[in-house]
């Protein structure tokens, strides 16, 4: 093998070696990284029977805490409105995963009796109200609560106290009410801002109300609604019920157009609308809401017309909003989003939270215990917790998977490591390799040097050989002087020569002349072809 081989064979092993090293070095990094995940998931799992007890003490204190406050304000309502009615109580429990609501009366011997199915409807009335007034709260949207006979099932003497309890309820809640009645609500004491129905639908709708006292009670920046005002509405022609923080009551005869107001409500914000909203004779009917700031949100229908139903939001002097752009008027069937998104009136849980229907006045209680659960926002805290144990569930499955998989990985690691723990002897004796071969290069270096060296002294040693040998031929020759003699010699010869030639030439004219007329040249040619050479003359001696 020649040096430059060795060198390539030494380099390409040194590559090799390299890679190794580097294989065991991430081999190694991995398996601490692998040890330290199988470590730290062993641990996890060592605690796993605490947390889950700790997560399981904490959803059911969780429970308890939001469930109580729940029944103590749903108990002091019922008791407040109906004096010795049964305490109410709640359970959360879960269905599917998702937090479950159920609302009854505890009896006295420690039973429990659901709401709707086995109690009055005062006892569902004042439950209801109840639960409208937490569910506009904890929407966390817009705070209006509109009512429809909600006190359809009290008895007048405890109409009063229901009163009481909503205008106490909405002041503590920061709610606006508008509730409809066909009691005389008057004369309560509940601090009531009371509007009535005055004249007969054939002939015109109007509406008594303290205009002024509500407009004084409003600052122009705080949210809420300053009056409802309809324009060709069923029985109104024109007509304002003007509206003031706290609870408002309209009031007046059965089927006068108390409720109309409330399909008015539905329509702008839920959409909820058909043509005989339309005054008869009418070409359209018009809603209009005033706002916060002076702004009027107005609603118009329009049958068989395009668009048929069109929201706009107008500035104090009648002129279009406008911010960043955007005109706020948009036509179309549904309610367009940014009606939702100023106001806040909408579906919660697909239910009529914030405007009440009518024929319907039971609120939640006849929904599935899940969805009370998500309308009210019970239970949300508990449903975190919920989420802790899944993640925690999730967590120790991740765990047992992360010892199984990391033990397996640990075990190969160390396998593939314990076939490279020759790697650090190898690198010592490549290095001690490529030592030797360096002084093998140097020395084959010297030796090079050495053999140019030999070279060059053998060469002039045939060099010497060749001149000693010229040396003695010249010595055997004969001396200066017998070679000037030799030359002069010569010279004479080749002088004597061309004169025999000058000779010969004239005798040969002389004799032609004597012999006749020069033959042709023919044969002249043929005679001197003919003519035997004569030898040169002998130089003399």
């Amino acid at each position: 093998m020649t040096p430059t081989d060795r060198q390539d064979a030494l380099a390409r092993a040194g590559r090799l070696l390299a890679r190794l090293e580097a294989t065991r070095d991430r081999d190694r990094d991995t398996l601490a990284e692998r040890t330290r995940a199988v470590a730290a998931a062993k641990g996890r799992l060592a605690q796993r029977d605490a947390i889950d007890t700790y997560l399981r003490e904490l959803q059911q204190d969780a429970n308890r805490r939001s469930v109580a406050t729940f029944e103590t304000l749903l108990t002091a309502l019922v008791q407040e409105v109906l004096p010795g009615e049964k305490p109410v109580r709640l359970e959360l429990t879960t269905e599917r995963g998702l937090p479950a609501l159920d609302i009854g009366v505890e009896r006295p011997d420690g039973g429990r009796e659901d709401v709707l199915e086995d109690n009055g409807g005062a006892m569902t009335n004042v439950v209801g109200m109840a639960l409208r007034l937490i569910a506009v709260v904890k929407a966390g949207v817009g705070r209006f609560l509109a009512l429809d006979e909600a006190d359809c099932w009290i008895a007048p003497d405890r109409v009063p106290a229901f009163y009481r309890v909503l205008d106490d309820g909405a002041a503590r809640l920061g709610v606006q009410c508008l509730a409809i009645s066909h009691h005389d609500v008057a004369g309560f004491d509940a601090g009531l801002t009371v509007s009535r129905i005055a004249g007969r639908p054939e002939t015109g709708v109007a509406i008594d109300g303290p205009a002024a006292s509500c407009a004084a009670a409003w600052d122009p920046g705080v949210p809420g609604f300053r009056f409802i005002r309809l324009v060709d509405v069923q029985g109104f022609a024109d007509a304002t019920l003007p509206l003031a923080p706290g609870v408002n009551a309209l009031v007046g005869p059965n089927n006068h157009g108390k409720s109309t107001v409330i399909r008015a409500l539905r329509a702008v914000f839920y959409g909820e609308v058909r043509d005989s909203l339309v005054r008869a004779g009418a070409s359209a009917a018009r809603v209009e809401i005033g706002v916060a700031e002076g702004r009027v949100l107005r609603y118009v229908r329009q049958p068989k017309r395009t668009p048929v139903n069109l929201w706009s939001l107008h500035e104090a002097d009648g002129a279009l909003v406008q911010e960043n752009g955007t005109t706020f008027e948009t036509g179309g069937r549904d309610v367009p989003p940014w009606v939702e998104r100023l106001f806040g009136i909408t579906r919660v849980e697909d239910l009529d939270v914030h405007v009440a229907h009518q024929k319907f006045p039971v609120f939640l209680l006849g929904e599935k215990p899940a969805r009370r659960s998500a309308v009210l926002s019970i239970g949300r805290e508990a449903g975190l917790i919920r989420d802790m144990q899944a993640l925690q569930r999730e967590r120790v499955t991740e765990d047992q998977r992360t010892i199984r998989e990391g033990e397996r990985e640990i075990a190969r690691l160390r396998d593939a490591l314990a076939a490279l723990d020759g790697l650090d002897a190898l690198a010592e004796a490549l290095n001690e390799l490529k030592a030797r071969a360096g002084t093998l290069a140097e020395a084959a270096a010297h030796l090079r040097d050495r053999d140019a060296l030999a070279d060059r002294l053998a060469r002039a040693h045939r060099l010497a050989g060749g001149a000693a040998a010229r040396a003695r031929v010249l010595a055997d020759l004969p001396g200066p002087e017998i070679g000037a003699e030799l030359g002069r010699a010569l010279a004479e010869a080749r002088h004597r020569e061309a004169l025999g030639r000058r000779v010969l030439a004239a005798a040969a004219d002389l004799a032609g002349a004597r012999a006749g007329p020069p033959p042709s040249p023919t044969c002249r040619r043929s005679r001197r072809r003919a003519r035997p050479r004569r030898p040169p003359p002998t130089p003399p001696a």
